[in-house]
């Protein structure tokens, strides 16, 4: 595998000079390029070590490790910088003209989604058996799938959402779409930014396809899997729009997971680590071995933030204050000392930021030298988005009471409301919700630039308009200057 990957990746810089001239942009071309040697598409462990590189470049990639799970949550309002520490300090106070900046790697996914197209477009048949091999496929179109939705939800406005805005007018550009395998140097070519609907359409494709070759395989959640899919379609068709899909999809992904909601205190407030929950709402996780896969995880990894290291981003008081006392979900947080595994002195400044000092630990470093594993879509969101999605495809917001009471109820969460006056009565309501369950979890900024909500910080002051040009990031001139036919996002 090593002479493999040397030989993958050294085609890769002579693409790129050969595209720019210059090889210090290497970490920000798109889409990425490469030849993977011959025994990869044509023997039954090249296959099988593509698929585990698609995974692992998840596994070992910023993006979706920290820049995932924390991120959205140090640009809003769910947790801030311990006095002293500085990592997201930039996502914290929204500094400069950079906006979002450091919120997601364009690279990054698409490196994941060409190893996807290979597996998808380039293995031949006879290579695996039929079963084995449509099994991968639809594995690979449903990580395509997540990585492109988590490109376009960052560097886009939201289906519906064209309009908004100081300077953008009518700006609907998504991302690129790519969906052939890049195996000959001729395959590398430039493209344009697709429209955001294009790339919804790309996404529920994959989706959609996935489904097929993947109906019934849902026993292990360590890949991808039918329930996956269907999690993550009734994630892409809330942010869509689509709520009549995103209903059916959700209601899918809880039958066909086989899993229940947790709802004594010791099973929810333990769910996180794997020494003991063990994940058992997750319907794909990403197992991460500390001895062999964890290298920058002691560095970078959400534990590392948030507290198992550095202690560097905490829950906020606006945060806390959202559960009732008796939630088992506050088993989710603990006080700094107590949360801390490694010899940091004694944090403080923790109270500053929380009444109670805590730390929240659902990354918390049980699997060892601060690794954990990485529950990217779990159940709880599947009741959420049902409730949403079912109160809007009704225009009825009292559709959203049924979903919210089950899943409130196994987290003893105190009486859901009885009945909610408007739409925005109950969008508010399920907004609270979410971070009472998703905190950390990569969802917060996105649900606010979805609904077109001001970006607040814990006091509620105003921290970024829904409407000002910062809400997208840059695309960049590194990528720009490589891609000529990229658009830049207004206002930059």
């Amino acid at each position: 595998m090593k002479k493999l990957k040397f030989l993958k990746y050294s085609v890769v810089a002579a693409v790129l000079v050969s595209f720019a001239g210059c090889n210090e942009i290497l970490e920000n071309v798109e889409p990425a390029t490469s030849v993977s040697g011959e025994v990869v598409l044509t023997s039954a462990d090249g296959v099988n070590a593509l698929r585990s590189s698609m995974y692992s470049k998840m596994r070992e990639s910023f993006a979706y490790r920290t820049e995932y799970f924390v991120a959205p949550s140090a640009f809003t309002d769910e947790t801030r910088n311990r006095p002293g520490s500085t990592r997201y300090q930039g996502l914290g106070q929204a500094v400069g003209t950079s906006g979002t900046a450091h919120i997601a790697s364009w690279g990054a996914h698409y490196n994941v989604i060409q190893d996807a197209n290979l597996i998808i477009g380039a293995i031949g048949e006879g290579v695996l058996p039929a079963e084995t091999l449509n099994r991968f496929r639809g594995e690979a179109l449903a990580i395509r799938a997540f990585a492109k939705h988590n490109l376009v939800k960052v560097y886009g406005y939201d289906p519906g959402n064209f309009g908004q805005g100081e300077l953008q007018g009518n700006w609907d550009l998504g991302v690129i779409i790519r969906t052939e395998p890049t195996i000959d140097l001729a395959d590398a070519d430039l493209r344009p930014r697709a429209t955001v609907d294009q790339v919804y359409t790309q996404i529920l494709q994959d989706l959609s396809d996935a489904k097929a070759l993947l109906s019934g395989v849902n026993a292990n959640n360590t890949f991808a899997t039918e329930a996956f899919v269907d999690g993550l379609a009734a994630r892409v068709n809330l942010y869509a729009g689509n709520y009549g899909a995103a209903v059916q999809a959700a209601q899918d992904a809880i039958t066909n997971s086989g899993r229940t909601l947790q709802n004594s205190p010791g099973a929810v407030a333990d769910m996180f680590d794997e020494g003991i929950g063990g994940h058992p709402e997750a319907l794909f996780r990403l197992v991460v071995n500390p001895d062999t896969e964890g290298g920058g995880f002691n560095n970078d990894g959400p534990g590392t933030y948030t507290s198992t290291g550095f202690l560097a981003q905490l829950p906020t008081q606006f945060l806390i204050d959202k559960y009732d006392a008796g939630d088992y979900r506050l088993g989710w947080y603990r006080d700094c000392v107590t949360a801390q595994r490694i010899a940091l002195n004694q944090p403080t400044g923790c109270a500053s930021v929380n009444t109670e000092g805590f730390s929240l630990v659902k990354f918390n470093g049980a699997r060892g030298n601060h690794v954990d594993d990485l529950p990217f879509i779990r159940l709880a969101e599947m009741y959420l988005i049902w409730a949403e999605a079912a109160a809007k495809a009704a225009t009825n917001p009292n559709a959203a009471i049924g979903p919210l009471d089950e899943l409130r109820t196994a987290r003893n969460a105190g009486p859901t409301p009885a009945s909610f006056a408007s739409i925005t009565e109950m969008e508010d309501f399920i907004l609270d919700e979410r971070m009472r369950e998703l905190a950390l979890e990569g969802h917060r900024f996105y649900d606010l630039k979805r609904l077109q909500r001001d970006i607040r910080n814990p006091d509620e002051t105003i921290k970024m308009r829904f409407d000002s040009y910062r809400i997208l990031p840059q695309i960049g001139t590194g990528l720009r200057n490589v891609n000529p036919l990229l658009e830049e996002n207004p206002g930059y």
